[in-house]
C-alpha cells in the first residue's frame, strides 16, 4: 500500500512537472526574428540557439534575410516582428516613417566594413574609384561609408557606377570581374580575398567613417501587442551579446553554421566587432552625418533628427541597465 502510494506520488509529481513545462512553453510569446546572414548579427542567432531568448519567454522562429533594406521591408510589411538595421537603412526608415523603432544596438565596429578592389582595376587610393563599377548593397552602412569616402576624395556621388548587390553575392561579382570593387563587410571581405589571392587588395576599412553593426528593431505592431515584453526582449539580446563576448570560439562555431562558412572565418570577423548594446556617441554622430547626407542628396524625403527617434531606445536601455547591469560585464 505504501509502495503504491509512493509510486502514485511520483507519477503525480512527474505529471505536474510535464504540465508546468508545457504551460511554460505555451506562455512564451511567439516572435518571427529576421536575422541577416552577417557575423555582426551573431548575437541574434547564438542567443536563439542557446535558448537565451526562450529563457526570457520567447518562442523564436528565425527568418533569414539578406540586407538591411530587406529587413526594413519585412518589418514594415509584418513578415517579421524583430530584426536588425544599420545606420543608413534605419535613417531611411525613419525618413519614410516605417512602423518600427530602435531599442538597442546589436553590435558595433565600423572596421568590419571595407572596400575590396581587384588589383587589375588599378585602384590605389579613394580618388581612383572614379568611373569604377562598385558592388554595394543599397541602403546599408557600407553604402554610407562609400558615400562619405567619395566626398572626402572630392568626388561627387555619381563619380562611380554602383552595382546593387547583397553581401552574399558581391564577392562572386568581384571574382568574376563584373565589378572593380566591392563595399562589403566581414566575413565576406576575408572570404573573397582568400579566394582571389594576389588578385585583390583591401583598399581600406570604413571604421572612421561609419558605425558598424547596427540596431535592434521591433515592429510597432508587435510592441503594441506585447508592451510588457519589450524590456525582456532587450535584456535577452544583452545576455546573448554577453555570451558572444565571453564565449567567442563557441559563438563563432554556432554562427558559422548559420552563415555556412568555416568557424575560423567568423573568428576573424569577431576581431572587428564589439557586441556592446549601448548606443555610443560615435553612433549618434554617424546617424547625424548620415541623415544630413541622405537629405542633401535627395535620397530621403526629409532630413530626420536621429535624437527624436532614439527616445524609446534611451528609455528602454535605461530600464534594462538598471535591472540587468551585470549583462554589460
Amino acid at each position: 500500500m505504501k509502495l503504491r502510494s509512493k509510486l502514485l506520488g511520483i507519477a503525480t509529481l512527474a505529471l505536474a512537472v510535464i504540465a508546468a513545462g508545457s504551460a511554460s512553453a505555451q506562455e512564451r510569446v511567439k516572435v518571427r526574428f529576421g536575422i541577416l546572414t552577417t557575423a555582426s548579427q551573431a548575437a541574434y542567432y547564438v542567443g536563439t540557439k542557446k535558448g537565451i531568448f526562450a529563457k526570457y519567454g520567447f518562442d523564436v522562429e528565425v527568418q533569414t534575410l539578406a540586407t538591411g533594406v530587406q529587413a526594413n521591408q519585412a518589418l514594415a510589411s509584418g513578415q517579421v516582428d524583430w530584426s536588425g538595421g544599420g545606420v543608413e537603412s534605419t535613417t531611411v526608415a525613419w525618413a519614410n516613417k516605417l512602423p518600427f523603432k530602435v531599442y538597442s544596438m546589436y553590435s558595433t565596429g565600423g572596421d568590419s566594413y571595407g572596400i575590396l578592389v581587384r588589383n587589375e582595376a588599378n585602384i590605389k587610393a579613394p580618388a581612383d574609384l572614379k568611373g569604377k563599377r562598385i558592388a554595394v548593397p543599397q541602403g546599408t552602412a557600407p553604402a554610407q561609408g562609400l558615400n562619405q569616402l567619395l566626398s572626402q576624395a572630392g568626388l561627387p556621388r555619381d563619380a562611380v557606377q554602383r552595382v546593387n548587390a547583397n553581401y552574399g553575392n558581391m564577392g562572386q561579382m568581384l571574382i568574376a570581374g563584373s565589378v572593380d570593387a566591392m563595399a562589403g563587410l566581414e566575413p565576406f571581405l576575408t572570404l573573397t580575398q582568400e579566394k582571389m589571392g594576389n588578385q585583390a587588395t583591401l583598399l581600406l576599412r570604413l571604421g572612421k567613417l561609419v558605425q558598424g553593426g547596427g540596431f535592434f528593431l521591433i515592429s510597432d505592431q508587435w510592441a503594441a501587442a506585447n508592451p510588457t515584453k519589450i524590456a525582456d526582449a532587450v535584456a535577452a539580446l544583452w545576455e546573448s551579446q554577453q555570451y558572444v563576448r565571453q564565449n567567442p570560439k563557441e559563438s563563432a562555431a554556432i554562427e558559422a553554421e548559420y552563415l555556412k562558412v568555416e568557424p575560423r572565418i567568423v573568428e576573424v570577423t569577431f576581431k572587428w566587432l564589439n557586441y556592446n548594446p549601448l548606443i555610443d556617441d560615435f553612433t549618434r554622430q554617424s546617424l547625424d552625418t548620415t541623415a544630413k547626407y541622405l537629405a542633401a542628396e535627395k535620397l530621403t524625403p526629409v532630413e530626420v533628427n536621429p535624437k527624436d527617434h532614439l527616445v524609446e531606445a534611451d528609455k528602454i536601455i535605461a530600464q534594462v541597465k538598471a535591472k540587468h547591469a551585470k549583462l554589460l560585464d
